[in-house]
This record gives C-alpha cells, structure tokens and sequence, in this order.
C-alpha cells in the first residue's frame, strides 16, 4: 500500500502541479488515464482520484482517500486508506503497522502470471426443460426461454462481453427470434452489468418500477473510456415495470410470471421468474453458499425469506435455477437448507 503515496508523490515530480487551496493539485498520465493526486502542505496525498470505466455506470470517478496520517517508525502513514467509485465505497483498510524497507527474498513473477490474459468468456447452454437452457458462464449465469415467436432472456450479468457471448450462443441455438425481453432480478451491478447489451439487441428489460429511474439516470452518464453496443447503435431503452407481479406471454402459450420477493434481506427490489408450465423458478443470490450436504443449523435470513416468499405464493418448483453455482436445486433441497426436513 505504500506504493499508493509514495508512487503518488514521485509521479507528482513529472506532472503538471498548480496550487489550490490547502495544497498542490498534479495531474498526470498513467496507461492513458488521467491521473490527479492532491498533495496537502504537509507533503501528504490527500487523495488520488481518475476516471474509470463501469459497465453499469459508465465512465466513474475513482477515489483513493489517504487519512489519519501517523508516525510509524520515523515514517509518516496514512492509518485509514478508502477507496470509491461514484458515490458507493468499494473497501476501507485500517492500516496498524508500517516497516521501513523490510529484507524480503527476490520475488519473482511465474511466466505463467506474466503472460496472462483474460480469455474471452465462455457460456454453455443446458437444456432443462423443451424450449428452456440454463446459459451458465464461470460464475454468473441467465436463463434463456423460447416464448414462440421471440425470446426471453432472465438475467445478464456483469459485462457487454459475458452478454454478447450469451447472445450468440442462444442465436446460434434458435436463430431468427428476437430477444424481446430481458429479465433483471436486481439491481447489483454483477446482476445487471450487462442489460445495455440486451437493449442494443432491442430488448425490453423487465425490472422493479424502483429501478426504472435508476437505470435511466446511469445510462445517461458519459461513456468515453469504453463505448458500448447501445452508445454506438443509438437506442434508448424500454422498460416494462414490475410492483409486485407482472406476467410475460408467448405465442406458443408459455408463461413466464415474475414476482417480488417481499422483505427480502439480500435487495428489496428482488424479483423471481415462474415458469408455471414447467415448474420452472428463476433466482439469483437466495442459494449462494449453501450445503446440501449436512444440516445447516441456522440457516441465512435471506434463505428463509426466500423460503417464505415461495409458501406465500404457493410456488413448488422442480428445479430452481440459479444466477450462481452449478446444481439445480430442487425443492427438497431446499426443505432440507431451511431445516423444513431431514434429508433432500
């Protein structure tokens, strides 16, 4: 973390500086970003702040706060060191101990490491039911349904590129139907990151009516360090609202029903996505983490509003498909992970 102030202050040597109110503004360029680092009188970085692109957001301002400075050992350090990007805090690290140049062994960087690149997301398409393929990539997946005459697609997380990879793997399934609909749980930008590829495809996004205004507002914001699909196509995006249920109709007679989950700790915006034909339900985040392998004592207040949500609506699913993990889940199982049974 030292390098955080010390690479502040020696890029501050080749920057352009010019002084404001309590100090010294430099700005400088690293990998083609802009770069500003605040640098108090006491010769201390304040904060260093750029701009950064977002798949939700567009491009955000990132902030580094440096505060609490404290002698340590001779050195002066921040103890409190946050960092945030927009208006959301990403982490905040205490810092308790510093030591000046420690004795450490040549460290080197496998081959391997240096090498890496991110390869280019793969998604694989499962059958679960006629007409109905669980999309699963490494951590996040959608869920895609033939409605007859179009496509509906539930969920699309993180990135254009994970959704553009969905995308061509359901068209290359089922080519020449539209994704009418696109089907956005909530509102956690690894769940709805990559929505804007769906309304480039010319997709209605189907999400709580809380969120509409959200969604409307961050994707007004400028888009200059990464532009996307929906900037270069020129559409803007529909909407179709949803309070507490709202229901999605094929041509071929398929149903798709979403509900709210009320109360819900994990995001009270939640939604669910019941295929009543198929006894087929749709969630993202409810099962994260848990076992079916031994009884859980005390299970997470999100599984058992889940749970509740599902007897109050009276939804007995056969398989419940996740936005995350890779089984899916039946409702004994799910009996079992509440505690309602002995065995799945």
């Amino acid at each position: 973390m030292g390098r955080h102030t010390a690479g502040a202050l020696k890029a501050a040597g080749n920057a352009i500086n010019r002084s404001v109110p309590g100090g010294t503004e430099a700005s400088y360029t690293i990998a083609g970003h802009l770069v500003t680092a605040f640098i108090n009188q006491l010769n201390q970085v304040e904060r260093v702040e750029t701009l950064v692109a977002n798949p939700l957001l567009g491009d955000v301002r990132r902030v580094v706060r440096y505060s609490g400075y404290r002698d340590f050992g001779g050195l002066q350090f921040p103890s409190l060191i946050s960092e945030y990007e927009g208006d959301d805090a990403v982490f905040a690290l205490a810092v308790t101990d510093v030591q000046i140049n420690p004795a450490v062994a040549d460290i080197q960087v496998p081959d391997n490491v240096r090498a890496y690149r991110l390869p280019a997301p793969v998604v694989t398409l499962q059958r679960i039911a006629a007409g109905v393929y669980w999309v699963t990539g490494s951590t996040h997946h959608s869920m895609a349904v033939d409605m007859g005459k179009f496509l509906v697609m539930v969920e699309a997380p993180l990135d254009e590129t994970h959704s553009a990879a969905a995308i061509a793997g359901i068209k290359h399934l089922l080519p020449g139907k539209p994704i009418r609909y696109v089907i956005n749980t909530h509102l956690h930008s690894d769940h709805s990151g990559g929505l804007r590829t769906y309304v480039a495809e010319g997709a209605v996004v189907v999400t709580r009516t809380v969120n509409q205004a959200y969604y409307e507002r961050a994707w007004a914001a400028p888009r200059t360090l990464e532009p996307d699909r929906l900037l270069r196509s020129g559409k803007r995006a529909k909407f179709m609202p949803v309070d507490d249920h709202a229901e999605i109709r094929g041509t071929n007679g398929r149903l798709i029903d979403l509900y709210h989950l009320q109360g819900n700790p994990h995001n009270d915006e939640m939604l669910v996505a019941w295929l009543s034909t198929d006894r087929i339900l749709f969630e993202s985040d409810m099962l994260n983490g848990v076992s079916y392998s031994a009884p859980v004592a005390h299970p997470s207040p999100v599984l058992v509003n889940f749970y509740a949500n599902l007897q109050r609506l009276k939804l007995q699913p056969l398989q419940i498909i996740g936005g995350h993990g890779s089984k899916i889940t039946t409702m004994a199982d799910l009996n079992f992970a509440v505690g309602k049974s002995s065995q799945p």
